[in-house]
Formats: structure tokens, sequence, C-alpha cells
């Protein structure tokens, strides 16, 4: 997948417009992310990025880094040996985009906007 533009609320990947938040698994979309408890990411929230066969998770916590990402998420991706990379939506981007360049299998959810 491309991602072609983000900033605030907006996403642009190959080539469809998304202005709410977005996962990325394998060479889907998943539109429409609403997290259980709004800005903190947890295992309920994230279980289809899991079962993915991945080596690293990226999770873009928004232009000013007001997601967080629970540490259960983390020890259950890290139980699974996969990668996280925790960053805000632009180089958290930036970085998804590098990593499938590179190869790697990777998922991974972004928060829009705050």
């Amino acid at each position: 997948m491309n991602i072609q533009s983000y900033r605030f609320g907006y996403v642009q990947i190959d080539g469809k417009d998304y202005r709410n938040d977005v996962k990325l698994i394998g060479k889907r979309v998943v539109p429409e992310w609403w997290r259980s408890q709004g800005h903190l990411v947890q295992v309920k929230d994230i279980k289809d990025l899991l079962s993915e066969d991945a080596e690293i998770c990226v999770f873009g916590t928004g232009a000013y880094g007001s997601m967080r990402v629970s540490d259960s998420v983390i020890s259950e991706f890290q139980n699974r040996g996969v990668k996280v990379l925790i960053e805000k939506t632009e180089s958290a981007c930036n970085t998804y985009t590098r990593l499938l360049q590179d190869g790697k299998r990777v998922v991974a959810g972004f928060h829009l906007t705050c």
C-alpha cells in the first residue's frame, strides 16, 4: 500500500481519501478505526492487527501524539515476536512506507487528528 499524503485529519492511501483513523493490514485498509477508550489503544481494539503475520507494527499517535498505546498491547505484540514502533502520525506514515519498501511485513494503526 502506498501512503501518498498525510495531514491533520486526513490520509490518502492508494489514491483513496480517509478522514477517520485507519488500520493497515496486509493489502487492505480498515477505515473508521474507533477505540473503546478513545485515545487509548487496548488489546480488544487491535485483535485484527495481532492476528496478521507481521514483523513490525507501527502506531501513529496523531499529529500531536495524543493517542497512547497500552503496555498490554505492546506485550501482546512482543510475545508474538513483533516489534512495535510508536511515533507521531506523520513520522509513522513515513516509517511504514520505508519498512514496506524494505520488504518488511508491516501492520499499522494511524490516529489522524490530535
